[in-house]
């Protein structure tokens, strides 16, 4: 009898073996019972108890299998444990297995364990052959450092590797990231950003399309249409931005873009650093700010600008070298530039150069009050000198030791010079009979000198009256010395109008930079300046 069971055991497994010439099969390792139910469960063993397969290097377990020796498959349920290797585990309710395709498709209360990394699902279909594991009905992955969750997910063992899709979010003790596809690398624990994604933190809120966030390092290469803003209204946005949360420090390359709105300041640059812990950065590489605060902006740029918000209540900016600017009211050429929110000044030192209109202002420093978001009071101190042109030939000029203008509406009223007050002034010729556009007719040039003096302007913001306190030591010239420079320029007029920007767009363009470079060099405010500040 022992014999006849032999020989029927060695048949069957020789049949078996026939038809599945070339794949493996599952063998049966252990089973308290075993069945057959031909009516209900045809070519089937039913086990129970301690059941135990194996397939090449895995190992199966559960309370309950239904056995298709022909189909090479198993129908699992209760306990299900399934080992791959020497690192990889898998629980679940349920399990559906085939030897030949070598999918195994895990049902209820799923969890993958692989090194320090959980996956927990209810759908889970893992692919033996390319090691593989695929959620699709939702899944969360667990770390010593991350949580991840998404619909759909990918787990690469052999690499790794964890891609997420579909509603994914990230939660790490120190930020939230959410996006719609996501790449994690399990042991650098590097999430790749690989579309729109948001990543949220206390006061900061970050957003790209690629790039990768290091979640062990705290730092983060984006890419793809990528900005950084805080809660106070700053937003930094590059074409690369190199970030690193611990430190707060924002690296950005190219289209460099740093927008206060609080402020109503915009800086551009193609490089520029900004921290979001001290609330300092600065940029370079045609570095500009735009104050938009009004209806006409204003436009600065030069090589370096230094931007400050560390104190809440004001905000400082510092042009240095080369520094240009641009208003529809107002021009402006100097060394460097200071800008505080605070009381709503900006001081240009180096040589500076103001033009309003047809006006043209110089000194060693030019301070600039802004009122009800507009200029309203402009102060030259040291070598202060001030023209109105009226015409090529016909140039009105004054100069001190202080100079202080008034303005309305961006316009020049008025203006105060004090210490060695010097003039030359183109008188005009009244006669209201003359006819609008005619030629200007002067009937003198008077050159004159005090100790104090007020200017007056015209609607067309041309001199139209010099006031002079005491009584100024003065010279009466006939028209006819018009040509003559000993008589119509003083001592220090330089007409810089070459050098002035055209619009918005010109202020890039240094149109004399040696001629500016030299006029810097011998300005003593600059040298003291640099040193103070």
């Amino acid at each position: 009898m022992q014999k006849r069971i032999y020989i029927l055991l060695i048949f069957i497994l020789a049949s078996l073996m026939s038809s599945h010439a070339g794949k493996t099969l599952i063998y049966l390792e252990h089973s308290e019972t075993l069945e057959f139910d031909e009516e209900n469960y045809p070519d089937c063993q039913i086990l129970n108890g301690n059941v135990v397969f194996r397939h090449d290097d895995a190992l199966m377990y559960c309370d309950k299998a239904f056995f298709y020796n022909k189909s090479n498959n198993i129908n699992a349920h209760g306990n299900i444990k399934m080992i791959q290797g020497d690192s990889l585990t898998v629980y679940a309710d349920n399990l559906y297995y085939n030897g030949d395709t070598r999918i195994a498709r895990l049902r209820n209360n799923v969890r993958l364990e692989n090194k320090e990394l959980t996956l927990y699902t209810d759908s889970l279909n893992y692919d033996r052959k390319n090691n593989i594991g695929y959620y699709f009905q939702g899944g969360k992955v667990v770390d010593s450092t991350n949580v991840l969750t998404s619909t759909n997910g990918k787990y690469y063992p052999d690499q790794d590797i964890a891609v997420f899709q579909n509603k994914v979010v990230l939660n790490n003790k120190d930020f939230d990231l959410f996006s719609d596809t996501l790449k994690y690398e399990t042991i650098g624990k590097i999430a790749y950003i690989l579309g729109p994604s948001d990543i949220i933190q206390d006061s900061t809120r970050i957003y790209s399309e690629y790039g990768w966030y290091n979640t062990i390092k705290d730092n983060a290469k984006l890419i793809d249409n990528s900005h950084i803003r805080d809660l106070e209204g700053r937003r930094l946005s590059a074409d690369t931005i190199f970030y690193n949360q611990r430190t707060g420090e924002a690296e950005g390359f190219k289209n460099v873009a740093l927008r206060d709105s609080a402020q109503a300041l915009l800086l551009n640059g193609g490089y520029g650093i900004y921290n979001e812990k001290t609330n300092k950065g600065f940029m370079v590489d045609k570095a500009t700010v735009i104050d938009f605060s009004s209806i006409d902006s204003m436009f600065i740029t030069s090589d370096t600008i230094f931007y400050d918000a560390s104190n809440e209540e004001e905000t400082h900016l510092k042009a240095y070298y080369n520094v240009q600017s641009w208003n529809i009211d107002f021009q402006s050429l100097s060394d460097s530039l200071f800008y505080n929110s605070k009381d709503s000044t900006a001081q240009m030192f180096g040589a500076p150069i103001l033009w309003n209109e047809n006006n043209q202002i110089t000194g060693e420093t030019i301070k600039m009050y802004t009122k009800n978001e507009t200029i309203d009071k402009v102060e030259v101190i040291g070598s202060a000198f001030i023209y109105s042109k009226e015409d090529t030939l016909a140039i009105n000029q004054v100069s001190g030791k202080h100079i202080t203008a008034y303005l309305t509406n961006g316009k020049i009223t008025k203006a105060d010079v004090s210490g060695n007050a010097l003039s030359v002034y183109f008188v005009e010729e009244d006669d209201e009979s003359a006819e609008k556009d005619a030629p200007t007719e002067y009937v003198g040039i008077n050159r004159a000198e005090s100790s104090e003096l007020y200017l007056y302007f015209g609607e067309k913001n041309q001199i139209k009256r010099i006031v002079m306190t005491p009584a100024s030591n003065g010279v009466m010239y006939t028209p006819d010395k018009i040509n003559q420079p000993k008589i119509t320029k003083l001592d220090g007029f330089t007409d810089y109008e070459y050098m002035r920007p055209k619009d918005q767009y010109d202020i890039y363009n240094i149109k004399n930079k040696k001629a500016l470079e030299e006029a810097v060099t011998n300005s003593k405010a600059s040298k003291r300046r640099r040193t103070e500040y």
